[in-house]
């Protein structure tokens, strides 16, 4: 969830959409966490709009990360050590992760009356819970656990390729065979450090990363300021969407979504509609903290006090966006403070020093 600047180019095209991308996706991965109170008796997901969203959402995420991943190598060319790498995505994925994780887990035990699942207070269920999906703390974490894999596997992969100086195309057909096969390999079982997701979403982050290598070719299937294109996009998502839901091709679902997402965002950058600028590099403190605001608006709140379910799910909504927003713009604003400057460490951001 790493944040690039519009100002950058590949192919000499720049890059705005991808920023509108993470936008769009972490507003969504927000609404989807605000459905909790919806009275269907299973916090929401019985209800076309959460369907809907989980569609695409979070391997639309995996998207961007493949994209930025080879962006990053493609604009650096081999300046980028393998240590470097590993250590920047430990720093930025793993550090958030295990500190969260570790603060979080003794409120969230104590606290296990006034949520739907309990957290055992014992040693083991600390362990487990950096260690199994069904144990996170904060249960959305299998994200960072799935994106880290991805990202050393395939960066190692194509690391290596480079340094043999083996042609792309077949390296990244291999890749994509390669996540297309092991949903159906014994690894596709565990959910040990999130494994299982893993293997079930990697398709689309080397999808991602097909598109950062070939983007000048492939950049022509999407005009940039097209509404048709874009309409055609939807049309095709919501048309896959109702065909495909609940069955094995329901990833060609999910591709029309990222595809529905990839033109909207050029679409916005286009025309210079410029509403979510606001949020643009604080989508991954908002999916770091949002849980936090998200349980306190809804299973907190009602635990003491009954409202109708939208007045909930609208709290979440806002406090799980805009409270985090403003922390991130706080510790954007004060780099030189000790306090701000450890905290932004602790949650995977960096931050230069104001002249």
């Amino acid at each position: 969830m790493s944040n690039p600047s519009p100002s950058k180019t590949i192919g000499g095209k720049q890059l705005a959409f991808i920023t509108y991308m993470q936008v769009i996706g972490i507003i969504l991965v927000v609404v989807g966490h605000s459905m909790h109170e919806y009275p269907d008796n299973d916090m929401g997901r019985t209800t076309l709009l959460y369907r809907m969203i989980y569609s695409f959402h979070m391997p639309l995420f995996l998207f961007v990360s493949g994209f930025l991943m080879v962006y990053g190598m493609e604009l650096k060319a081999k300046a980028v050590s393998w240590r470097n790498f590993v250590t920047s995505k430990l720093r930025r994925l793993m550090v958030p992760f295990v500190v969260l994780t570790a603060v979080t887990f003794f409120p969230r035990a104590m606290m296990s009356g006034m949520a739907d699942d309990t957290v055992t207070l014992s040693v083991e269920s600390f362990r487990d819970s950096f260690i199994y999906t069904g144990s996170l703390v904060i249960p959305y974490f299998w994200f960072l656990q799935v994106c880290f894999t991805l990202l050393i596997v395939n960066f190692t992969i194509l690391y290596i390729a480079r340094r043999l100086n083996l042609p792309d195309l077949p390296v990244y057909a291999a890749l994509l065979l390669i996540f297309l096969i092991t949903p159906f390999a014994p690894i596709g079982t565990t959910n040990t450090f999130s494994l299982h997701l893993t293997v079930e979403n990697g398709l689309y982050f080397v999808i991602g990363a097909i598109y950062a290598r070939y983007y000048p070719h492939i950049n022509r299937l999407f005009p940039r300021n097209s509404a048709i294109a874009f309409a055609g996009c939807a049309a095709l998502w919501a048309g896959l969407f109702a065909l495909t839901e609940n069955t094995p091709l329901f990833p060609l679902c999910t591709l029309a979504g990222i595809t529905m997402c990839i033109s909207s965002s050029k679409l916005l950058d286009s025309h210079d509609i410029r509403i979510l600028d606001h949020l643009s590099g604080a989508n991954y403190i908002i999916f770091l903290l949002s849980w936090y605001f998200n349980i306190a608006a809804q299973q907190i709140l009602h635990h003491f006090i009954e409202l109708p379910w939208w007045v909930y799910s609208t709290l979440s909504l806002l406090t799980g966006i805009y409270i985090p927003y403003l922390i991130y713009r706080h510790l954007r604003s004060h780099p030189e403070n000790r306090i701000s400057r450890l905290a932004a460490i602790l949650l995977g951001q960096r931050f230069s020093k104001r002249a």
